[in-house]
């Protein structure tokens, strides 16, 4: 087969399906399959609009053709006039479209080209910008290696020290590297093998700047059977992983729906079936009980459950009938890319052991699980708004086996000033009470509380966090650790889970979590009448104090199971 093309999306997303698109005896879904919508969704089209009207506006010799799509010109009008941008050696080009690249197989439409170092023939060269609504760089003391500009001074570049790119980012570089091929084919690269990502990375003024990368480095870990580990660059990951959906198109292609062979790729859950319009064909594909549908919480990866798969296991039921210490010795010489594979391994075991006897919750070990008790007990849970403000602070204060909730709330959008005050409010009444009762212990179910508390106490400099900040090392347990290590859960070890499956504890809420409360607290302030908002706070709070006795439930429960007591299960 020949003439077909890939867009930029392709060599990053499940090849599946690009199998399904190019198979003629599947019928296609009726959704949109461009990938880029689900971006656009959750946000990305306005942030991305934002940026490159300002890469319009703040940058000289621009060209900007978005509006030839608006105005419903044919793909041939708008590869014409990137052309002409080009040739002309115009400094920045928005809304593009790159000629088709047939003999690769490429179609593509970056979202700005930027002028750089002519191409080996003089003509002018170009480096590919995509916009994406999250931040790409992290820190890493010494590294020297990326560069950044401003959105208004976009060609100024300069080195970013002691910042990495975010390698789990990896998509956004095979996006740009599959446009830097279609720059090669129409004659546009420029020498200098540097491409650009505008996220939401932000330096002095806090508007989005660029994050240079070097495509042709390599720093992206990788593995193979045949070679282990090595770093590879974004265009090797990316001419790889092309080249693969090209097989996969052709082979799909040749499909009559007569005596056709197996399909080169089979359907397996990932996080994208969630919004692919294309799980409507996969999902009656899949068995009822594939370990990819099944277990949910740490699942297997791509590779490691094709590797069970060519040992004989794609179900939950193969699973936990098979003698893992037998595969072991099979399975892990193709799954060195993962660190922990046999733990890994392990661990999904006995998930489907458990899924299959039906248990939800099993302790694991025979040593007591010693979580500390105290006269005086507070069990803590904070609650944040969507933009991470902490609005309430709620701790059950148990002493001598009785207990009574206090809450610190302030139902108001917005954080600074008034939100280091209420933290400080709940950190004055903490500290009383520890000077009082110097024995005081405080629970919480992860570190984040711990964290939040912290960052108000550096970001505010207010010496009353700082001391509630010292009482961390002394006074504070966090429980989950005690979970963690003792329990395994088929559906992970969140509170939700342990205090409702181990510790037999009922939340008052039909529809109790964090990001459901942050709706109520939506409400509780911007409510349409006072009634509404009344509503709501008293929802959030009665879930908050829910959150905080559940804490205590669980701590009850462990300290009975080392006492001889039996564990609910199921």
């Amino acid at each position: 087969m020949s003439g077909f093309v890939l867009d930029a999306y392709a060599a990053r997303s499940c090849p599946v399906k690009t199998f399904h698109t190019f198979d003629p005896t599947v019928e296609q879904p009726e959704a949109p399959l461009d990938e880029s919508l689900r971006e656009s969704f959750q946000g990305g089209a306005d942030f991305r609009d934002e940026v490159l009207g300002r890469l319009v506006a703040e940058n000289e010799r621009t060209v900007d053709l978005r509006g030839l799509h608006r105005e419903g010109a044919t793909w041939e009008e708008r590869e014409d006039a990137c052309l002409e941008a080009m040739g002309a050696g115009a400094l920045v080009i928005v809304g593009g479209v790159l000629p088709l690249d047939l003999d690769g197989h490429r179609s593509g439409r970056p979202d700005a080209l930027i002028r750089a170092a002519d191409t080996p023939t003089g003509a002018p060269g170009y480096q590919p910008l995509k916009v994406k609504p999250y931040r790409v760089r992290e820190k890493q003391v010494g590294a020297a290696v990326l560069e950044w500009s401003p959105v208004s001074g976009i060609r100024n570049r300069s080195v970013l020290p002691d910042l990495r790119y975010r390698v789990f980012r990896e998509g956004a570089l095979l996006e740009l590297a599959h446009y830097w091929r279609l720059l090669e084919s129409c004659g546009f690269a420029s020498t200098e093998t540097l491409a650009a990502v505008i996220g939401d990375d932000r330096i002095g003024d806090g508007a989005p700047t660029a994050t240079w990368v070097d495509l042709s480095h390599r720093f992206i870990r990788t593995y193979s059977r045949t070679s282990g580990h090595k770093l590879r660059s974004a265009f090797e990951r990316y001419d790889h992983e092309h080249k693969f959906r090209v097989h996969v198109a052709e082979e799909a292609a040749a499909r009559t729906g007569v005596d056709d062979p197996p399909p080169v790729v089979r359907p397996i859950r990932v996080k994208e079936c969630e919004w692919c319009s294309w799980w409507q064909v996969c999902r009656p594909l899949i068995d009822d009980d594939d370990l990819s549908l099944r277990i949910s919480k740490a699942p297997l990866d791509v590779r490691e459950l094709q590797t069970l798969m060519s040992l004989g296991i794609t179900t939950v039921a193969d699973l936990a009938r098979a003698d893992v210490d037998a595969l072991i010795p099979q399975y892990l010489p193709h799954t060195g890319h993962r660190d922990r594979a046999e733990q890994r391994l392990r661990q999904a075991a006995t998930r489907a052991r458990m899924l299959a006897d039906g248990v939800d919750l099993e302790q694991v070990g025979g040593e007591p699980i010693g979580v500390p008790r105290s006269a005086v007990e507070v069990d803590l849970d904070i609650e944040t708004a969507d933009d991470g403000t902490v609005y309430l602070w709620g701790a059950l204060l148990t002493v001598d086996g009785e207990s009574a909730y206090h809450e610190f709330s302030r139902f108001e959008q917005g954080g600074g000033e008034a939100e280091f005050a209420l933290a400080e409010r709940f950190a004055d009444w903490l500290l009383d009470l520890v000077e009082r009762h110097p024995e005081t212990l405080v629970y919480h179910y992860s570190d984040y509380e711990t964290v939040h508390l912290r960052r108000l106490a550096e970001r505010s400099g207010s010496p009353v966090l700082a001391a509630a900040c010292e009482l961390i090392r002394g006074h504070f347990v966090d429980l989950f650790k005690y979970i963690r290590d003792n329990f395994v859960g088929v559906n992970g070890l969140g509170l939700k889970v342990v205090a409702s499956r181990g510790a037999a504890f009922e939340w008052r809420d039909e529809e109790p979590g964090g990001l459901a409360s942050q709706t109520w607290f939506s409400e509780a302030v911007a409510g349409g009448t006072p009634e509404e908002r009344d509503a709501a706070r008293v929802r959030v709070l009665q879930y908050n104090e829910d959150d905080v006795r559940a804490t205590l439930a669980v701590r009850r429960w462990l300290t009975g199971l080392d006492a001889g007591g039996p564990i609910p299960v199921g």
